[in-house]
């Protein structure tokens, strides 16, 4: 036999089924699919980007007055903190069972690893629809400060690093570092979009319930009828209810129950706090104050 007929025979060989023995009763076995090249990264980066772009052109709308919802919330906001915070406990749940099922662990893996990491990725999808609902149909993409901005953006990618990560899941055969990392780009935009509005949210929440609490006049120089007027060309009343200005804002708290006094109105619009923006960029000194005079004079009126 020629070396040339040699070689055909072993590669038929080595693309032949094996035999494998189980409990001494021999099983036809298949080879192992081979690896895909790094060209096809070309399939996640394309989901990843439809997708991001996607939540993004959706959300391209000023904020919409109505269709909220809160639950057992106090507010709309509370209520994507609360989702948010959830998705980001799981999320560090999937990392846990992922470095078992990689055998990055000391402990033997036990049968339930895999099944219970798939679920709890699905509750994490699940408990991102009401955010996903209220930031990209109501709220839509905004940028009033910094930190608004990069949650907004952070909150597009995380649906295009989720898509990614699922397209490299169901084509199979990446290379090794391939499902790692793009699990990791998942883990960590899930991370940013928490910090930069339920960390956020409650860090002032807590500011404002240590804060002592105070009754303030309303001073002289502060124009409760320009207020009104302030109010209304600032969009006021698209997140807060207020009778007196026709307002039926169902995101923020509902300023006739709440009634706050001239001083906590004034910081609140301009430091922003619990959720809302701050507007101190926004509007001047005065317009500040008059929209609080106005606030502070005219919430509650019956």
């Amino acid at each position: 036999m020629c070396a040339h007929d040699h070689l055909s025979r072993r590669k038929a060989v080595a693309r032949a089924p094996q035999l494998r023995f189980d409990n001494g009763v021999a099983e036809l076995a298949a080879p192992a699919p081979g690896q895909r090249s790094y060209r096809w990264l070309a399939a996640p980066l394309v989901a990843f980007a439809l997708f991001a772009l996607t939540a993004g052109l959706l959300a391209n709308h000023n904020p919409r007055p109505k269709g909220y919802f809160r639950l057992f919330f106090s507010d709309p906001i509370h209520l994507k903190a609360g989702f948010a915070t959830a998705v980001v406990v799981l999320a560090c749940f999937q990392l846990f069972t992922a470095a078992w099922i990689f055998r990055k662990l000391p402990w033997r893996k036990p049968a339930w690893v895999n099944p219970v990491h798939r679920w709890s990725g699905r509750l994490a999808f699940a408990c991102t629809l009401p955010v996903a609902y209220h930031c990209i149909f109501k709220l839509g993409f905004r940028d009033p400060s910094n930190r608004v901005l990069a949650h907004s953006l952070l909150g597009c990618g995380a649906y295009g690093a989720f898509a990614a990560k699922v397209t490299i899941v169901r084509l199979h055969r990446f290379p090794r570092p391939v499902l790692p990392l793009a699990g990791g780009l998942l883990f960590a935009v899930l991370i940013g979009a928490w910090y930069t509005s339920a960390l956020w949210l409650y860090r002032h929440d807590t500011a404002a319930a240590a804060a002592p609490a105070k009754s303030s006049p309303i001073p002289a120089g502060a124009n409760a009828t320009a207020g009104a007027a302030v109010f209304k060309s600032a969009g006021c009343g698209s997140c807060h209810t207020m009778k007196a200005a026709g307002a039926g804002g169902q995101i923020g708290p509902n300023l006739d129950e709440v009634r706050p006094d001239f001083e906590t109105a004034r910081a609140m619009v301009e430091r922003g706090g619990g959720g809302m923006p701050p507007f101190g960029g926004q509007l001047t000194r005065q317009q500040i104050r008059d929209v609080a005079a106005f606030v502070a004079k005219n919430a509650g009126f019956r």
